[in-house]
């Protein structure tokens, strides 16, 4: 098995790195990759609907090596705080090109392998895991979307200094079922 983490977060080693980590290393899965997003020249989804012809994104930049991790992969696993109450420019960006993995429409089905299993990890710094809950589901769905089977949250609330996850037992214990149950599927 392989599985790879997408750490859309603007901070290497916050919350949802922490967290993605936790997730991937508690899998036991040796095999495992993490790209950080903010860290690569990955441009915005051109909407020229080229993908749809070809089957593949016409734009060459960096998301070509997570195009092709995510077929490769088993378990995919998306890091994703919340900021300015949404999600951020970097997972909106990943997102939006994962747009490629769609055929055309109207049914748009995906083109990748059945049988892929997804994480996603929302921090927050608020409070109140159900404030943006709205949101959050709407980013699980658009994982599922794109042709992941199995898609598991762990939402992450009440965090703002950079990586105090780890100091957070219940939330790591969480992270760790995570890690543990995308195996067992």
């Amino acid at each position: 098995m392989k599985a790879i983490g997408i750490v859309c977060s603007p901070r290497k080693n916050g919350n949802s790195d922490v967290l993605v980590r936790e997730i991937l290393k508690s899998s036991g899965i040796k095999e495992n990759e993490i790209f950080y997003p903010n860290e690569m020249n990955i441009k915005g989804c051109q909407a020229c609907y080229s993908c749809k012809e070809r089957g593949r994104c016409a734009v060459e930049d960096d998301m070509g090596k997570i195009y092709d991790a995510i077929e490769k992969a088993d378990i995919v696993v998306f890091g994703a705080p919340i900021y300015m109450s949404g999600v951020t420019a970097q997972f909106k960006t990943v997102l939006d090109r994962l747009f490629a993995f769609l055929g055309p429409a109207p049914e748009f089905v995906s083109r990748l392998p059945r049988g892929k299993r997804a994480a996603l990890v929302v921090s927050q710094g608020y409070e109140d895991a159900k404030e943006y809950e709205a949101h959050i589901n709407q980013m699980k769905n658009a994982i599922a979307s794109i042709g992941f089977e199995d898609v598991r949250v762990l939402v992450a609330p009440g965090l703002n200094g950079l990586g105090e996850a780890i100091g957070k037992p219940d939330m790591v214990k969480e992270a760790r079922i995570i890690g543990e149950s995308l195996v067992r599927a």
